[in-house]
């Protein structure tokens, strides 16, 4: 879609921004819906708003066919269901990105796909983890303990962490799974640093599995069966070794699984 397409689009829709955007009520009022049917009264107690604010607020959203009554209840139209999950989209990509500001900005997003950063809101539940003059590896340290405890773990990096690949490789000796994805630059490192009898043995049992993605890629993600932690490089082209983002949430791993299996699309399989 071309520039003058994007500017068309928005000025047929952008009335219908504004009335999801400067209304509280409004808003307040769908996502109450969304979680189900509620009466005046009940919406009165979780909104803590007069009635007749709720009444004026849901005469609006039925003009525009988001909700509807029925016997003394209130509920979302089909309409209204679309609008209000993409209205939480929204919220949560905007609080992704204001938790996430020290990671994001000035940093390289090109290795993230534009599908997976329109889903950004799936990283809401994160901690940005930064360096401290005090603490200077504070991310790795965090990094290394989620490692230590997980089995099964997938690496996206064209950084090269010494201490964190021995624990990969710590882990898989005692019949865990590991799944690398690394630049042929950083690929070479791991063959030169770690036993090769531990990386021959693993690949034999299948507990290794080794692919070579495009050198251009610009990412650290690490992935186990119960977190996702992310580092970027700046747009000066160093990798970022003070911040890290960290999640426990299902919703943040699964995202983190589909930029892993997006690159691994890509990634040449390497075999010894």
């Amino acid at each position: 879609m071309n520039l003058e397409d994007i500017f068309a689009l928005h000025d047929d829709v952008k009335d219908d921004l504004k009335f999801f955007v400067t209304s509280d009520v409004r808003v307040k009022i769908l996502l109450s819906l969304h979680q189900g049917s509620k009466n005046l009264a009940r919406l009165r107690k979780e909104l803590h708003f007069s009635s007749s604010t709720i009444l004026h607020g849901m005469y609006q959203l039925e003009e525009k066919d988001f909700i509807f009554r029925e016997a003394g209840n209130y509920y979302l139209s089909q309409l209204g269901e679309i609008s209000t999950h993409k209205l939480i989209d929204v919220i949560k990509s905007i609080r992704t990105m204001n938790k996430g500001r020290n990671l994001f900005l000035n940093h390289e997003i090109g290795s993230i796909p534009p599908e997976l950063l329109k889903d950004i809101g799936c990283l809401e539940n994160s901690t940005v983890i930064s360096s401290t003059s005090t603490d200077i590896i504070k991310p790795y340290v965090i990094v290394s303990k989620f490692i230590s405890d997980s089995n099964n773990v997938k690496h996206l990096s064209s950084v090269f962490f010494a201490s964190n690949i021995q624990l990969l490789f710590e882990n898989l000796e005692e019949n865990g799974q590991i799944h690398l994805l690394f630049t042929e630059e950083i690929l070479k490192k791991l063959l030169q640093t770690v036993n090769p009898e531990t990386i021959e043995k693993g690949a034999s049992l299948d507990n290794l599995k080794l692919g070579i993605v495009d050198e251009n890629t610009k990412i650290s993600l690490t992935l186990g069966d119960n977190f996702i932690a992310m580092g970027l490089f700046s747009v000066h082209g160093e990798y970022d070794l003070n911040t890290f983002l960290i999640s426990q949430s299902k919703e943040a791993i699964i995202w983190g699984e589909q930029l892993f299996n997006h690159h691994l699309q890509f990634a040449n399989e390497f075999k010894l």
